[in-house]
């Protein structure tokens, strides 16, 4: 017999945010624990691109310590790569990035 289908919780292991060292989901993986929101991550490795496939959005920043604007200049630019999408960062790389609910 069939079983019921579940609905997916937070703990769900099928969630996950991963960064990518490459443009396109490609290179090599840079998994980030998407539990831990509204704290500021800077990312040494300056990765390309991310998968979001979990309850969060993802704000990406190209200076450190979320500080919006292009790499090394201020003004207002960052990104939000929600809940199941991806996102790829025209080359510059992410410098930091900041994990928000999306349940409130």
């Amino acid at each position: 017999m069939a079983q019921p289908a579940v609905a997916a919780t937070q703990s769900d292991p099928g969630y996950f945010v991963s960064f990518y060292s490459g443009r396109n989901l490609t290179g090599t993986e840079i998994p980030v624990d998407y539990k831990v929101v509204d704290v500021c991550v800077n990312v040494p490795q300056r990765p390309k691109s991310v998968l979001n496939i979990a309850p969060v959005n993802v704000e990406i920043y190209f200076n450190p310590d979320c500080a919006k604007g292009r790499p090394g200049q201020t003004g207002d630019l960052y990104y939000i790569v929600g809940s199941i999408h991806s996102g790829d960062f025209n080359g510059w790389g992410v410098a930091s990035y900041r994990l928000r609910s999306e349940l409130g």
